[in-house]
């Protein structure tokens, strides 16, 4: 692959390269943010570089920083098909300001300068791409890293740019055959070792391009291949409960106790679970691009993209749910935390151990399309025609589900070392013991998404006659139609299983072994096949029985099994429909002037938008809420059965938006910039639809949500101030210094209502989307590249982010905080010389809080523990054609820990274990 980059400031380019540039200036990020010459000479003193290997990717990525108007970083790929790292999401966490959440080990969503995925905009060759989350936030990991020829993170925008990304707009590209000179192929084979599954699986891709026709015309076709057996293990306390009050068991049998608390505004742990998550991961992609150019003037290309990413994620658990009444022997810390506890039975009934099988899976499936169109009307104006549309699915909802066989138990947990440890009474024989094994819970619950986005665009670019400080001007229309689809399964038999009551047959049940598991706990528990569990639950047999320990008649409760769709989940009240358009219009102006002898460049821009979203719902009336029989801990939610009530609300907004790039050339090789700018970020579409949901029905702790059709966008003012001193062929340094002031903060409350239901008036904690916080984010970027003599180099950089936004752990009653603020550093050793390549890379993320309200449950927040991964990789070029390589990830093992409002209160440890590949590539 060749990387072109210009060696000054008023480079000639010939028709044919002009046209290029424009193309890309007006219509793809990078390029629209690249410097464009002003006349029309020969381009005689253009350098080409060949993108062969890591140092020389790092520095077209280098001079690509340099050369652009805008603050960005990026990363070029080593070779054709040759990204640096296994994932898209793993290599931009190299980048100064990016950090990345990790799914089964591997990266899928980023963080940019403490902003959260949803705050930054995902563009694949310069288009936004549908993504299968219920928001907007793109998963990285559908896209394989074999496709992808370079990404960029732009953290200034121009005005040419989508709007949507407050943190950052992160371009993503793929190769083009004009990218190359006739033909050109690569392939590659590896073997992929888990560590904690012990398991191998192949992966393989390969990329042919040719050009046809003397060069007018061009194919490209690649294709990739990946599969994974892998086995997380974890141990997780889903949530803490703040201000309780709670009276040990034994004491409240003692009448001088009965009406006293003995530890008033404790907290208080839900549960304990140990998880192990056997993962089959697999994701087949293409990428297929026909281009023509029937002139120099006349340039098509269209293209397709196609991804399917399979992740059947099947959970084996045991856990231990904590019911306040059966509590006996508390411990607690200074804060307040529960240290130690003793579970009790009373009569039979109180906590429960529980055999969990769960399935986190997803079937997602990811189409882009698009045809652009570049002419060079004259030698002064280009034009550029873009149609494109994408459309991302996750058909999981309907397979995914969560059932529960256990029974009534005393167990006693310690949470005062670093690692909780667990007892179970009748020892850990009486987790293998299947006659214990009662029905209590079995549901099929999940999200069918569907998210499409058209988009439509023309780009013009007019360069002035005359040689002056205005070089040209660039002006658009862009227009977007995006509808998001979240359609939720649910149906559950709670109402007739639940209370570890029934049976389920001992031959159905086996034990589980987890291997490669944490000390301190069991490692072996009752497991079961849950289409077995579902099957036996809708059984005539099952009916029996519930009849006939219950006195009713087999007919009264097979016509109740029927009516809980298990077999056949139905679409709940939280699905929804949003349907939102954008048109937008820009002007930006490209001025080169000189200040004492130093070139100053400037951009100066305006982007106008108009938003108008519809959204479409129907609203379940809740009825009442009833016991669970021999279960005190749960209640049953009971709907009206008219089948709810269509919400349908609409919602405008229109939004100005200025911006300003300088670039002052101190000296041919230090910079300082200077950007001024403001950016926007839709709402979340999940916190649009204004439908009340029970999202936890329990005695004391009964919540809901709803959200908000009329919010409005987060608006944020941004400036950034950088110096960049490019003081060696491969070596830079590089000091920035930004804040964001974001208005309209959408801010998810908790507060309570009271619902009147058939049974009485219950206080829900009530969880809605608000505008109205304002919050200021600034931080301190240092990166610094350098390269020897003697093939060794080391790239590293740091980054310091602060807020105002920040939480107060001691303040229970604050909940405006930003997610995903936190400081990271990186530090990669490498090695280049005679055809061997060694890196040692290690990331450092420190602690942040991952959630105000954790999603797990509860209305406490959630922090990620400081957590530092190593990836090494070495390869060796057997001659021109052949290279055999290996990589490690995670090779140190780490485990990623997360706790509550204190680092006491424990959360999770994860272990994805590390991984290992062996394997050959070649290059023709």
């Amino acid at each position: 692959m060749k990387h072109k980059t210009t060696t000054n400031h008023a480079i000639p380019f010939t028709k044919r390269t002009l046209l290029g540039a424009a193309v890309a200036c007006a219509l793809h990020a990078p390029a629209a943010l690249a410097q464009t010459p002003a006349d029309n000479t020969p381009d005689d003193d253009v350098e080409v570089i060949e993108v062969r290997g890591f140092t020389s990717s790092l520095k077209a990525s280098m001079l690509d920083k340099k050369a652009a108007s805008v603050v960005s970083d990026g990363i070029t790929a080593e070779d054709i098909g040759k990204f640096p790292d296994q994932n898209v999401a793993e290599s931009l966490q190299r980048i100064t300001g990016v950090a990345i959440d990790r799914s089964g080990g591997e990266g899928q969503f980023i963080t940019v300068r403490g902003f959260g995925p949803e705050f930054n905009t995902v563009l694949v060759n310069g288009r936004q791409i549908a993504t299968e989350n219920q928001g907007r936030e793109f998963s990285f990991d559908t896209l394989p890293a074999e496709l992808i020829s370079g990404a960029t993170v732009y953290k200034s925008p121009m005005a040419s740019m989508q709007e949507g990304g407050i943190g950052a707009t992160v371009e993503v590209s793929t190769a083009r055959p004009f990218n190359y000179d006739g033909f050109t192929a690569a392939a590659s084979v590896k073997g992929m070792y888990e560590e904690i599954s012990e398991e191998t699986t192949p992966q393989m891709s390969g990329l042919i391009s040719n050009t046809f026709a003397d060069g007018t015309m061009g194919l490209l076709a690649a294709a990739s291949f990946q599969q994974r057996k892998a086995q997380t293990n974890m141990l997780e306390t889903r949530y803490w409960r703040p201000g309780v009050n709670i009276t040990n068991r034994s004491e409240l049998d003692n009448p001088a106790y009965a009406d006293s608390a003995q530890f008033n505004n404790v907290f208080v742990p839900q549960n304990f679970d140990q998880i192990v998550d056997l993962v089959d991961r697999e994701r087949t992609s293409a990428n297929l691009v026909f281009q023509y150019a029937p002139s120099d003037r006349m340039t098509l290309t269209l293209d397709g993209l196609y991804s399917k990413f399979e992740v059947d994620s099947d959970a084996h658990s045991v856990g231990h749910w904590f019911t306040d009444s059966n509590l006996d022997n508390l411990s607690f810390t200074d804060l307040g935390s529960v240290q130690t506890l003793d579970s009790t039975l009373v009569d039979g009934v109180g906590g429960a151990t529980d055999f969990i099988r769960r399935r986190y899976g997803r079937d997602v499936e990811i189409m882009a399309f698009g045809a652009n169109f570049e002419w060079l009307v004259n030698d002064s104006l280009t034009a550029v025609f873009d149609l494109s549309t994408s459309t991302a699915e996750d058909n999981s909802g309907g397979n995914n589900f969560f059932t529960v066989v256990g029974y009534n138990n005393a167990y006693s947990v310690d949470y005062s070392g670093s690692t909780p440890s667990l007892q179970v009474q009748g020892g850990n024989e009486a987790l293998l013991d299947p006659s214990l094994g009662r029905m209590h819970y079995n549901e099929r619950n999940g999200f069918d998404t569907e998210d499409t986005i058209s988009e439509y665009r023309v780009d013009f670019e007019w360069l002035p006659d005359a040689i002056t400080a205005f070089t040209k001007m660039e002006f658009g229309l862009y227009f977007q139609d995006r509808e998001k689809d979240n359609s939720r399964l649910a149906a559950d038999s709670c109402g007739i299983y639940c209370g570890y009551q029934h049976d389920l047959p001992d031959e159905l049940l086996s034990v589980f072994n987890a291997d490669n598991f944490f000390g301190g706990v069991p490692d072996q528990w009752l497991t079961y096949d849950p289409q077995d569990f579902f099957d036996y639950a809708l059984s005539d047999e099952a009916a029996q029985q519930v009849a006939d320990a219950t006195g009713q008649s087999f007919a009264e409760v097979r016509a109740a099994l029927d009516a809980t769709n298990l077999a056949n989940p139905t679409r709940a009240s939280d699905s929804f429909v949003v349907e939102e358009e954008v048109m937008s219009a820009y002007m930006q102006f490209f001025f080169e002037t000189e200040i004492s002898d130093m070139l100053l460049d400037v951009n100066l821009g305006v982007r106008y938008s108009e938003t108008d979203t519809s959204v479409d719902g129907i609203g379940r009336v809740l009825q009442d809420l009833q016991p669970v029989p021999n279960d005190p801990s749960d209640l049953n939610a009971i709907y009206a059965t008219e089948g709810g009530t269509p919400v349908s609300e609409t919602n405008s907004y229109s939004n100005l938006l200025p911006n300003l790039n300088a670039k002052l050339s101190l000296t041919d090789d230090l910079l300082l910039r200077y950007a001024y700018s403001q950016t926007l970020t839709r709402p979340t579409m999940g916190d649009l639809v204004p439908v009340f949901n029970v999202t936890t029905a329990r005695p004391g702790n009964l919540q809901a949500q709803a959200g908000n059709t009329e919010l409005k966008p987060f608006l944020s003012t941004n400036w950034d101030l950088s110096l960049e001193w490019y003081y060696d062929d491969t070596s830079y340094i590089a000091a920035a210094v930004f804040q964001k002031e974001v208005e309209d903060f959408i801010v998810a409350t908790v507060e309570p209502e009271t619902q009147s239901l058939d049974s009485g008036a219950y206080e829900f904690n009530v969880r809605r989307p608000r505008n109205g916080e304002t919050a200021n984010v600034d931080g301190i970027e240092l990166a610094w590249l350098h390269t020897f003599e003697n093939g060794f180099g080391i790239q590293a950089n740091a980054t310091v982010v602060n807020s105002d936004a920040e939480l107060d752990k001691d303040d229970t009653s604050q909940v405006f905080a930003l997610e995903g603020l936190g400081d990271s550093q990186n530090l990669t050793v490498f090695y280049e010389q005679d055809g061997f390549q060694a890196r040692v890379a290690y990331n450092n993320r420190e602690g942040f809080m991952q959630n105000v309200v954790s999603p797990l449950g509860g209305v406490e927040p959630r922090y990620t523990e400081t957590y530092g991964q190593v990836d090494v990789s070495a390869s060796y070029d057997i001659d021109e054609t052949f290279t055999v390589f290996f990589e490690g990830i995670n090779v140190t093992g780490e485990e990623l820990r997360r706790h509550g409002r204190y680092e006491e209160q424990f959360v999770q440890l994860v272990d994805d274990g590390a991984r290992y590949a062996l394997g050959v590539r070649a290059t023709f």
